[in-house]
């Protein structure tokens, strides 16, 4: 059996649109570059980027929240910082990630997409090689494309991919595999990477990744079905390397 990367992707700003890579660089103990780099504050957090530290989700514009934010297609370009949002092929504002007073148009537009209005007005956040992850340990997640297939399988209805927002999809393992991977070391081409831990899932995977509709209740899929909540691992980089699609997954020989 032969498990491989079948793609790689990167969030730049917490809670939209997801950027497909053919490969990136990873670097020890960090996440990817660029993931969940900027979040957009939906009321005072607090959040010093001097000092960044994690926060609890609750305090930024997220899909958990505000699924409708699935609809908006943003697009960021990490060389020149250019950033745009779209609706439905729609222009609907223009800004630079690296330049925040661009962005003013942009955050209103994503604001005024929110059903439910914001506590404060929009602020972009952003601290130097800190990411906005869930976890207070910043890391990569990895999604079994095979889980995903034998989820759906269960319920009797498509599930995208899309809707775990990983970092790594595989595929050539068996459903589930991924959770006895936990606290053991596996590769990704050349790079190593500790397992942390399976990763539990909210209502943010409820939200059509087109749509923004919330037309799935998958955590109680997961507990109906295998007593559980969880879909996907935490991955921690034991160094630096590259990843590119199509590199073999190789496993702990005891797996």
């Amino acid at each position: 059996m032969t498990i491989t990367l079948a793609s790689i992707y990167r969030y730049p700003i917490k809670g939209f649109t997801g950027q497909k890579l053919e490969k990136a660089a990873i670097t020890k103990g960090k996440p990817l570059a660029w993931d969940r780099a900027f979040a957009i504050e939906n009321g005072d957090s607090g959040f010093d980027p001097a000092a960044p530290a994690h926060l609890p989700k609750i305090h930024f514009l997220m899909l958990m929240k505000q699924p409708e934010l699935a609809n908006l297609i943003t697009q960021f370009d990490d060389v020149t910082g250019a950033f745009s949002v779209q609706q439905h092929g729609t222009l609907l504002a223009e800004g630079n990630l690296f330049a925040p007073d661009s962005m003013q148009a942009a955050l209103q537009v994503m604001a005024g997409h929110c059903k439910k209005p914001m506590r404060g007005s929009p602020r972009l956040l952003h601290a130097s090689e800190f990411a906005f992850t869930d976890s207070r340990t910043q890391d990569l997640s990895l999604i079994n494309l095979a889980s995903v297939s034998d989820l759906e399988a269960k319920i009797g209805n498509d599930i995208d991919p899309m809707r775990f927002r990983g970092n790594l999809y595989i595929e050539g393992a068996a459903p589930w595999q991924e959770h006895d991977w936990v606290d053991k070391t596996i590769e990704v081409g050349a790079v190593s990477f500790q397992v942390r831990k399976r990763t539990k899932r909210c209502a943010a995977t409820n939200a059509n990744p087109t749509t923004g509709e919330r037309d799935r209740n998958i955590p109680k899929a997961l507990m109906d079905h295998y007593g559980h909540t969880d879909c996907g691992i935490h991955l921690m980089p034991l160094g630096d390397g590259a990843l590119t699609i199509g590199d073999r997954i190789t496993l702990p020989q005891n797996t």
